[in-house]
């Protein structure tokens, strides 16, 4: 009887020692992914989601079991896991590592927010696609410590905005969030922003005459933070505000610097161009 019992004592020790753990199907799924196996990577991630709630892998697999359904353009089901994922206590700093996520920050509402947006997009559920894309942009705003990263995200942002607005035939909003984006060239590249407000102000009289007179009534705006008090130089253009961020020309950064450098934007040489 003693023998049997040390059996299977040491029968159960050998069990729980070779039982997988979160972080091994986890490194499968992540594997499976990357080698284009998707739903062998969906099994591995949905097995953590279902069965290890409390493990700290829990939302990066929920993230991954959502963004994969989307893939697969299973669009509801995608929406149902970001839903999810946006209701978690998820510490929205978290540091990333090598995943399918590659920002710095984790950003879990955020980023949920913003893909149940796209998949309401797909859906041609316009008004949707539109409310949680707002909230993604201002009640989980993006966070990063990288200023390039901040600028990409607003000029995709602004892009993101104007495709919704358009398909609800809103043609002015898609203007109107694209143009604060027009000067945001130093961290990132706007070019998509350019080109697309080439062709939705295609036709449009007087758009350089009002140009220089905005750019000739440049005023100087301070803008205060919970930090810091800080003043940039802005226009009114077409009924909206732009502003002309500092960037790495802070010697420039002056009436006339900024005036010059508005009318050598390429912003400026494409209005030069359908007017």
């Amino acid at each position: 009887m003693k023998i049997k019992l040390i059996l299977l004592l040491m029968l159960f020790g050998v069990f729980a020692f070779g039982q997988k753990m979160p972080s091994d199907y986890f490194d499968e799924a992540g594997k499976a992914f990357n080698e284009g196996q998707m739903d062998e990577a969906l099994s591995g991630y949905l097995y953590i989601v279902e069965n290890y709630p409390r493990n700290e892998l829990y939302p990066r697999a929920l993230h991954n079991v959502a963004y994969i359904y989307s893939l697969q353009k299973e669009y509801k089901k995608s929406i149902e896991y970001y839903t999810m994922l946006m209701r978690g206590g998820q510490d929205e700093h978290e540091p990333l590592g090598a995943d399918i996520m590659s920002d710095s920050y984790a950003n879990y509402r955020h980023r949920a927010a913003s893909q149940i947006s796209d998949c309401y997009f797909e859906l041609q559920q316009y008004d949707s696609a539109l409310y949680y894309l707002a909230l993604s942009d201002t009640t989980y705003p993006y966070l990063s410590d990288c200023g390039n990263a901040y600028a990409s995200n607003d000029i995709q942002t602004a892009l993101r905005y104007a495709d919704i607005y358009l398909k609800l035939g809103q043609k002015y909003k898609a203007i109107e969030k694209l143009l604060p984006e027009i000067f945001n060239t130093e961290l990132a590249d706007n070019s998509e922003i350019i080109s697309k407000l080439e062709w939705l102000l295609a036709g449009k009289t007087n758009l350089l005459k009002e140009l220089d007179k905005s750019i000739d009534n440049v005023y100087l705006k301070t803008v205060t933070s919970t930090y810091r008090s800080y003043q940039h130089y802005c226009i009114e253009y077409m009924g909206v505000e732009v502003v002309y961020p500092e960037g790495f020309n802070s010697q420039e950064y002056n009436e006339e610097g900024v005036k010059n450098r508005m009318r050598q934007s390429e912003f400026y040489k494409m209005i030069e161009r359908i007017n």
